[in-house]
């Protein structure tokens, strides 16, 4: 298990002890209505606090009324997000500051799944039968990505190129996260980019290849949730409020995965048997810059960011976890 700082420790046990009474305890803010707050979500563990945070009432203590929007990618909570469907998403930090980039003024306001290498919660995978056993062996092969060029793709190809495999004669091509162990089983792609809980559910058919998360860093922020400019200007007590709820949830969840999995089970309809074997997700409390800012550079690296971009640029300053992240 990686070894925390102090002062994050020290944060975690009292996010502990406040999350564990604030569910129980909707009353901070009992004395006035609760204020309506629509979020988007992805599918899977690693974006499934929300859930949590409604089901065990953390976002209630908060004043927070919160519904949630399952969404299939980041582009559409981004659009939402802009054009005021949703007020906050969820995402790769990637994506958040390649939108950024392009006009679609976002910032993260919270970390959401972490990478840790003794839980890896997204892997590189190819079929149980299949022959390749190193990088190099991918040479002229395709391979499936969920979406192109996204942060799936890139940290596929940076760990590759790490281990010697020619990127120019490897081919990647779009296929959904649940279709992915049946395009290996029928040889339509020779490796892919799985995550949980389909990586269980897909454990007969599919063997472990590279860690391709590991590629980017030994430790950074994977996912973040998100907020447009205008919003956070217009709403910055609401969103404070949701990020403090976020703190809470994810000490909760880090701690709790039995109780977290019944929950995952109700709301993405998941097998119990899955739930209760897959690899769970890992989730930040501190909105730290320097553990964003290596996903950006591998964005710049292969040329989706056009220039350097500075992750504390993306990050909400004004967020209750980027000053604990100081």
């Amino acid at each position: 298990m990686m070894k925390q700082p102090l002062g994050v420790v020290c944060l975690t046990v009292a996010l502990l002890v406040i999350g564990v009474r604030g569910a129980n305890a909707a009353g901070n803010y009992a004395t006035g209505a609760l204020i309506p707050l629509e979020v988007g979500t992805m599918p899977g563990d690693a974006s499934a606090e929300v859930y949590y945070g409604v089901d065990q009432g953390f976002f209630k203590a908060e004043g927070l009324d919160v519904h949630v929007t399952p969404f299939t990618n980041v582009s559409a909570q981004a659009a939402a997000v802009i054009g005021g469907t949703i007020a906050i998403g969820n995402g790769g930090v990637g994506s958040i500051a390649v939108a950024r980039e392009k006009g679609v003024l976002e910032r993260v306001i919270a970390p959401a799944s972490i990478y840790e290498a003794n839980a890896l919660t997204a892997v590189l995978v190819v079929a149980k039968d299949s022959p390749f056993k190193t990088a190099a062996d991918l040479n002229g092969k395709v391979i499936g990505t969920n979406g192109l060029m996204d942060q799936a793709q890139l940290e596929s190809m940076l760990w590759l190129e790490k281990h010697g495999a020619d990127l120019g004669s490897i081919k990647f091509t779009e296929v959904p996260f649940p279709a992915m162990a049946g395009a290996l089983a029928q040889n339509r792609i020779a490796a892919a980019l799985m995550v949980e809980p389909l990586i269980t559910a897909a454990a007969g058919d599919v063997r472990p290849f590279g860690d391709a998360m590991g590629a980017i860093s030994s430790h950074f922020i994977t996912t973040g949730w998100f907020a447009g400019d205008a919003w956070l200007q217009a709403n910055p007590d609401v969103a404070a409020r949701f990020v403090r709820a976020m703190q809470k949830i994810a000490v909760w969840a880090n701690t709790h995965h039995a109780e977290s999995a019944q929950i995952l089970v109700r709301s993405a309809k998941l097998d119990p048997d899955i739930a209760a074997k897959m690899t769970r997700s890992t989730y930040g409390t501190v909105l730290d810059p320097a553990q964003m800012q290596p996903v950006l550079d591998t964005f710049l690296h292969y040329g989706v960011l056009p220039k350097a971009m500075s992750a504390d640029d993306v990050a909400w300053k004004n967020s209750p976890a980027y000053h604990q992240g100081r």
